[in-house]
């Protein structure tokens, strides 16, 4: 098996509440992240698979691009996640964003018979959610 990584950027402002609970609670949770802000996230996608012969590829990575860009950074990219469909009804932290990418981006990436292995995000140097299904 082979893995290869696409990396991707985009720019986006969250805050960090959860609706079902107090003010306090919410600043007791979530800290300065309860304030909007907003992050310039890298996105790595990994995927796997054989070598094909023809191409000398595991996946051509300029089609995991346009994936990942028309079905991901065109959504989020220099918006506020809170409004943003995909993040409906969840707190838009990196966990869950993490999350929702997969399931977003593996039906697509089923299509093509490649295996999504992993969806790393970079909300900041230190703060790094890698979610593998």
């Amino acid at each position: 098996m082979l893995y290869i990584t696409r990396k991707e950027h985009f720019s986006a402002s969250h805050i960090l509440t959860n609706k079902k609970l107090t003010i306090k609670k919410n600043e007791k949770i979530f800290g300065k992240c309860n304030e909007y802000h907003g992050h310039n996230y890298y996105l790595e996608i990994t995927v796997c698979g054989k070598l094909k012969k023809e191409s000398g590829y595991v996946f051509d990575l300029k089609l995991l691009s346009k994936i990942i860009q028309d079905k991901i950074i065109s959504k989020v990219d220099h918006k506020l996640l809170n409004e943003v469909d995909i993040f409906k009804n969840t707190i838009p932290t990196t966990e869950n964003m993490a999350i929702i990418f997969w399931r977003i981006l593996k039906p697509e990436l089923d299509k093509y018979k490649i295996k999504l292995y992993s969806i790393k995000i970079y909300e900041t140097e230190k703060n790094i959610v890698e979610y593998r299904g």
